[in-house]
């Protein structure tokens, strides 16, 4: 009996997606550097006078830093931590558990469903929607690539959620 409920508590499975899958180190530094670097250039555009301050001038000014600052920012947004989202499968409580956490932090539970709750589940090679009853979708998990669909569905199934 002892042996049955150690099982039980391992039998917590997972189906883990590639949201907020990190950046190669190189492409993150070159990104936040060519960020800062737009940035300072937006508003250093400002700090350099131009030969004559016409209308037409300090409008193409405006343009071209704001055009850089939105660059700038964007580019640094790529250096940054995404968070992940994992289901867990709670078998003994028959529970469908959705965790998030950000790079370097604790994982906490965001969302926990009910394994009577489910109607349908929808799974491609490429998103995983678990569906109630009246069609409103639950959870949508992004998957990277038929592995994670293949794993999916056969965690799914191991909890009778999935038929076979």
């Amino acid at each position: 009996m002892i042996a049955l409920s150690t099982f039980m508590e391992e039998a917590r499975s997972r189906v883990a997606t590639v949201e907020g899958k990190a950046q190669p180190f190189g492409v993150r530094a070159a990104s936040l550097f060519f960020g800062f670097t737009f940035i300072w250039a937006g508003v250093g555009l400002w700090l350099v006078p131009g030969l004559d301050l016409t209308p037409y001038v300090l409008l193409a000014k405006m343009g071209l830093s704001i055009m850089l600052v939105t660059a700038g920012v964007g580019m640094t947004q790529i250096a940054t931590g995404k968070p992940r989202k994992e289901l867990h499968f709670d078998a003994r409580n028959r529970q469908l558990l959705v965790l998030e956490s950000l790079p370097r932090e604790r994982m906490h539970v965001t969302q926990t469903i009910n394994y009577e709750d489910i109607a349908r589940v929808d799974i491609s090679d490429k998103l995983l929607e678990v569906s109630g009853d009246c069609g409103k979708i639950l959870v949508a998990l992004a998957l990277d690539g038929e592995h994670a669909r293949l794993d999916a569905v056969a965690q799914l199934r191991s909890q009778a959620i999935f038929p076979g």
